[in-house]
This record gives C-alpha cells, sequence and structure tokens, in this order.
C-alpha cells in the first residue's frame, strides 16, 4: 500500500484515519504559521490545544476501531498513543505556563511526530484492515481510492 495520495497527503487506505490525519496535519501547519508570524501567544496556546483534544479523540477512534477489528499489535499501538498523549499533555501544560517558547526551527519535532506514528504505526494497521482476509471486518473503515 502506498502511504501517499495522488496529491502527497498521507494516506492509510482507512477514509476517516486519513481525513483525521489531514486535520491534524492543518492544525501543525497553522501552528507554524503563528510561530513563523510571532502572533499571540493565546492564539498558538488555543491551536495546541485544539491539537492535543483532537488527537485524543482520533486516538479513542482509532483503538476502538482495533478492538472491533480485534488488530493484533493493538497494544503496541496504544503503548504508543498513551506516550504520544503525555509528551502532547507537557508541551501544552509548558507553553500555556510561559516556561516553553516554541521557535519555527524547533517545531520541526511536531509534524515529525506526527508523521513518524503515521508511517510507523497507522499504516501498519490500515494495511491489516486492507488485507483481503480481513476485508469483510474492514468494509466500512477502508477506502478504494487510490
Amino acid at each position: 500500500m502506498d502511504l501517499t495520495t495522488r496529491n502527497g497527503e498521507l494516506s492509510v487506505g482507512v477514509r476517516i484515519l486519513d481525513c483525521d490525519h489531514r486535520e491534524m496535519a492543518e492544525t501543525l501547519s497553522a501552528i507554524r504559521t503563528t510561530v513563523e508570524r510571532d502572533e499571540d501567544r493565546s492564539r498558538t496556546a488555543a491551536l495546541l490545544r485544539k491539537l492535543a483534544h483532537f488527537t485524543r479523540i482520533h486516538f479513542a477512534l482509532e483503538e476502538s476501531m482495533m478492538a472491533a477489528t480485534k488488530y493484533p499489535g493493538m497494544a503496541r499501538h496504544r503503548l504508543q498513543h498513551q506516550r504520544l498523549m503525555e509528551q502532547m499533555k507537557v508541551l501544552v501544560c509548558r507553553y500555556q505556563r510561559g516556561s516553553l517558547t516554541l521557535q519555527p526551527q524547533s517545531l520541526g519535532f511536531l509534524p515529525e511526530s506526527h508523521t513518524a506514528h503515521v508511517e510507523k504505526d497507522d499504516l501498519s494497521f490500515g494495511v491489516w484492515l486492507n488485507d483481503p482476509p480481513s476485508a469483510n471486518r474492514s468494509r466500512l473503515y477502508t477506502s478504494n481510492e487510490s
């Protein structure tokens, strides 16, 4: 399965997850823009909170899909979610308290973490869901689009 779509976005072949990943990428881009333009910290903080909230919802959705389809890699994937959410929580708290200053050059870790998780963890789940033997259980989740 190809990880990117025709327009270069990350894809795991699961429509609802791909939409969520696109939303998170757009929020990451907005965070980068607010930092580069040195906009009000409250705007950046709001975007960080939005990203954390949306990520938490997305992870819950993924985990419910994994449980429903008895995904064998669920335990490891859930641990990765917990680690990422803990990092996000610390980042948001430190930024809101003012003990962390974000610079454009130091923001790379946010999109890199997002991309790495999609490429390493979510793609495995997408491949497993799209595998022909699991086709019956994945019909609601997968996309036949290239």
